[in-house]
């Protein structure tokens, strides 16, 4: 694979710079994976216990672990939503400061 080719006005700079993420834009990141992981590990417990004891629903840790996957999810796309707006925003402040 070829090498990036260096600009013509300085030689010291890279001709792609890399991308960097701020401790806001990586903090969002782990949380929407953690709630979407533990939405999805909810959902294949309440799989696994429907299909081994469909009369366990009313015992108490289960009504908790059917409500987590309710609000989890919903959360998470918000938060999927929040994290777009801060990269599209951030991309197009640096467009517009590259002209």
């Amino acid at each position: 694979m070829a090498k990036p080719t260096r600009s013509t006005g300085n030689t010291r700079e890279p001709a792609d710079t890399p991308v960097t993420f701020n401790r806001t834009e990586r903090v969002l990141g782990f949380m929407i994976g953690g709630i979407f992981i533990a939405a999805f590990l909810c959902i294949a417990a309440m799989i696994v216990m429907w299909l081994t004891v469909p009369s366990a629903q009313g015992s108490m840790p289960w009504p908790v672990i059917m409500a987590i996957p309710l609000v989890g999810l919903p959360i998470g796309m918000v938060l999927v939503f929040v994290l777009l707006g801060l990269t599209w925003t951030k991309r197009a402040r640096e467009n517009r400061s590259a002209r």
